[in-house]
């Protein structure tokens, strides 16, 4: 009886035992799970229910520099369904609850969007917590009754945005460009969110180079503002079910002034628009840009908040290129208004402005023929320097050039910033320089002495920009010192404070003295002020111009056209303007362009 007592206690003793170490294993699985990991555990319950929703920023203006508005933002009113407060007992009475709804907001919108079924369950899968967008942009008239019709249809709601507006339409459109809402899945801050509404995106233009601004010693916050975010509670289905935080603010961006001025852009704009070409004004002494045309333009407003893929294959196909930045994208033969480089150069190496050529209207070189402008009547007759930029005599310029090697003309360009871009900060080519190699590549043959006469009345392998040319003119009129063209003013806050303020800077110098340059000075002033000057349809009583006439020959599918210019600087009120302005398939630079000009200081500088 004893060893059967025993024998069933050690049994009881070995099974308590066993239920005491099950229950120190449970106690510390308790203690890991709850006490050590209870951080972990909780922080991925936070994750499953609670979730962040981005609040896009307000996105700053674009103003002129006598502060028109040029790019801002206006209440637009989107309507939306909110799932979470339509559920019906059952997934398809849900849907069946919404179509309905639907088919009431259609029947005031009278949209005929046809909203599926399959729409509604990808939105209820995907982004149940948020909104589900009906219709954009609505009038005043069909927001009074969606208001009405949300007393009857629960979840029915009107939520107000910004939408980008470009009050100038057409004028200035290819510097100011355009936005598009940000793609969510390329935003860099994407991870941080679970919902995720996006900002407006620059794609082109001013824009798109200064959604976010770096300089050397800082950053400064661009048009693109920082996000705002809500945190709301979710239940196991994604549906909203508590707003833990109703809002932190978005950071509004800030307002980019430009240093374009007003009347100036809407003046040349309106003088431009009946032809194919560019206008570019720069204050000589600084480098900042008044005015910057390229025509044909296009209606920003067109393009915003999105453009359907017919009216973009318009554009796109229209023989005028609208789309096209001619100002700084085009790289055009820049014909005569070159000389005045060219005499610098001729100057440079000894030659001297009183020697006279005798123009009889054409040169040969080799056995190719060269006309000059006067050769229906019989040539200029004798020219020193001077009268040749007066008059525009290629004879001149060839026969002297002679002396010259493409190297010294190459040497010139490059001082004039030719063959390299501007660094305006927008998208821009660079032109092209002569240089003996190129020609050899495209043709097989070797530089030759026709392709030197070329240079000297601007033909053959050289292009500019119109905005080189205006930067160049500048050089010529300021005392032969290149400024860096720029187009952004200041950055201010969305309260006036000035944040950055950009400084003029030296790009580089023209390879002259003071004696030569005012040498090639009198004669651009001779250019449009004596009765022979071939820019004398630019001549005006408010501003005293200099300039130069170019016309280039080029071959364009087969036939050949003119490309006319006009250079030009000149102070007023204690501003020194400089200007270019090339027309494509003109008549000449004289008779097209300068006319251009004169009316543009007319009409800009009367009181």
């Amino acid at each position: 009886m004893r060893k059967l007592l025993l024998k069933h206690r050690n049994r009881v003793l070995i099974i308590g035992l066993f239920l005491i170490f099950l229950y120190f294993i449970l106690v510390i699985k308790l203690w890991q799970e709850q006490i050590r990991q209870g951080s972990t555990h909780r922080e991925k319950i936070s994750k499953q229910s609670i979730r962040r929703i981005r609040i896009p920023a307000s996105r700053g203006k674009i103003l002129t520099s006598d502060l028109h508005v040029l790019a801002d933002n206006t209440p637009s009113y989107d309507v939306y369904l909110y799932f979470e407060e339509m559920r019906q007992p059952g997934r398809g009475r849900t849907i069946t609850y919404i179509e309905n709804a639907l088919l009431q907001i259609d029947a005031i919108l009278d949209e005929n969007k046809k909203i599926t079924a399959l729409d509604i369950r990808k939105h209820m899968n995907k982004r149940p917590g948020l909104p589900f967008k009906v219709a954009s942009d609505i009038s005043p008239r069909q927001m009074s009754k969606i208001f009405e019709l949300s007393a009857k249809v629960k979840g029915l709601g009107i939520i107000p945005h910004s939408k980008r507006v470009y009050p100038a339409k057409d004028i200035a459109a290819h510097v100011i460009g355009y936005t598009r809402p940000e793609d969510p899945q390329k935003a860099s801050d994407r991870k941080e969110y679970f919902y995720y509404l996006p900002d407006l995106k620059g794609v082109r233009g001013i824009e798109k180079q200064f959604d976010t601004l770096l300089f050397s010693d800082k950053t400064v916050r661009g048009l693109k503002g920082y996000p705002g975010f809500s945190l709301v509670q979710v239940d196991h289905r994604g549906f909203i079910h508590k707003t833990l935080i109703d809002e932190i603010k978005p950071l509004s961006g800030n307002n980019v002034i430009l240093t374009l001025d007003w009347r100036a852009q809407k003046i040349a704009g309106d003088l431009m628009k009946d032809f194919r070409g560019a206008f570019v004004l720069l204050n000589a002494d600084t480098g900042a840009v008044i005015a910057m045309v390229s025509s044909p333009s296009f209606d920003l407003q067109a393009l915003s908040p999105k453009i359907t893929s017919k009216a973009y294959q318009k554009l796109v196909k229209d023989p005028g290129k609208p789309l096209f930045n001619r100002a700084i994208l085009g790289e055009y033969t820049p014909g005569s208004i070159i000389k005045p480089l060219v005499a610098l150069t001729l100057l440079n190496y000894g030659i001297e402005p009183e020697e006279r050529i005798s123009c009889d209207g054409k040169t040969m070189i080799a056995k190719a023929r060269i006309r000059c402008s006067a050769w229906r009547r019989g040539g200029h007759g004798n020219v020193d320097l001077k009268q040749a930029i007066e008059r525009s005599c290629n004879d001149y310029f060839i026969e002297k050039g002679k002396k010259l090697r493409m190297e010294d003309l190459r040497d010139m360009f490059k001082s004039a910033g030719l063959g390299r871009i501007t660094k305006l900060g927008l998208p821009e080519r660079q032109g092209r320089l002569p240089a003996r190699e190129d020609k050899k590549r495209i043709t097989g043959f070797a530089w030759n002495q026709y392709d030197t006469s070329l240079l000297c009345i601007g033909q053959g392998y050289v292009s500019v920009t119109p905005l080189q040319a205006a930067a160049y003119t500048a050089a010529l009129s300021n005392g032969g010192v290149l400024y860096k063209p720029y187009l952004l003013k200041e950055i201010r806050s969305s309260a006036g404070t000035v944040l950055y303020r950009t400084s003029p800077r030296i790009s580089g110098n023209l390879d002259t003295t003071p004696h030569d340059l005012e040498i090639v000075q009198e004669a651009m002033h001779m250019v449009v002020n004596s009765s022979g000057g071939s820019g004398s349809l630019a001549e005006n009583p408010l501003i005293d111009l200099s300039g130069k006439t170019g016309t280039a020959e080029i071959k364009l599918k087969g036939k050949r056209h003119q490309n006319t210019w006009f250079i030009c600087f000149g102070k007023n009120e204690n501003i020194n303007y400089a200007a270019a302005i090339i027309v494509e398939d003109g008549v000449s630079g004289g008779k097209t362009c300068a006319p251009i000009a004169k009316a543009f200081f007319m009409k800009y500088l009367k009181k």
